[in-house]
């Protein structure tokens, strides 16, 4: 008997063992839709909960490391960290100069731009810098606000359709922001995703032995437990 629970023991370690960390540190809900992502495209993976922080960390199959990465980075995922008014006014700091306040609202609003940008369907990243009016003096010419836009996006969707709504977006959301002025550029990502192949043989057998060569099982588990299985049934006969 202590022999059997030894041999469990010793295969679920293994099994385990293939279980890679990928990203911590994760909200909840965002952990659950990378989970939810990777598991679709036939790549095992789970969130760890730490019950101190509530933050989530993310384990996959250490041989889909690459093709999890690329899938992650192609729709998105982790999301970029933005700060809020309360990080960039937090309560009890001492009074900053209007110029050092001025360029604190200007960078939020770039943030709440990116935030919003990122949520369209198949932004990848999205980065947004918004350039104000200056004068140094009554003589020199006025230069107006511009705003300097970059987007990259799914290969899946096709953004390029839509740069006049999104220059529109930014336009309304940026108080004194002429439409000439937005200058606008917007990328495909270029990951190395693959899915994985599709089995054309309907014999159960097939389809295992193509999953097993897709998934590149190290040898070495496949060996040991052979080597286990060899263990067990010899003291079997021997009890026998």
């Amino acid at each position: 008997m202590k022999l059997r629970f030894s041999i469990l023991a010793i295969l679920l370690l293994l099994l385990t063992a293939c279980k890679v960390e990928l990203y911590r540190d994760l909200p909840q809900d965002e952990a659950n839709h990378m989970v939810a992502l990777l598991r679709l495209n036939n790549i095992d993976a789970s969130n760890d909960i730490d019950p101190k922080t509530g933050m989530a960390t993310l384990m996959i199959d250490e041989n889909k490391f690459i093709n999890a990465v690329a899938l992650l980075r192609q729709n998105g995922f982790p999301k970029p960290k933005y700060m809020s008014i309360e990080d960039l006014f937090p309560s009890g700091q001492l009074v900053t100069s209007p110029a050092q306040e001025d360029a604190k609202i200007s960078y939020l609003k770039e943030q709440q731009l990116e935030r919003t940008l990122s949520n369209l369907e198949g932004v990848i990243s999205a980065r947004v810098s918004i350039a104000e009016s200056t004068q140094s003096d009554e003589f020199q010419v006025k230069e107006e606000k511009s705003a300097s836009v970059y987007i990259k996006y799914s290969p899946q969707a096709n953004l390029t359709t839509q740069e006049n709504q999104i220059k529109s977006l930014i336009q309304n959301a940026v108080p004194g922001l002429s439409y000439d002025r937005i200058t606008l550029f917007i990328q495909a990502a270029n990951y190395g995703y693959q899915s994985a192949p599709p089995v054309k043989n309907d014999n159960e057998w097939a389809k295992l032995i193509a999953k097993i060569e897709y998934n590149k099982v190290p040898i070495v588990i496949g060996l040991g437990m052979l080597l286990l299985l060899c263990m067990f049934g010899f003291f079997w006969l021997r009890r026998k």
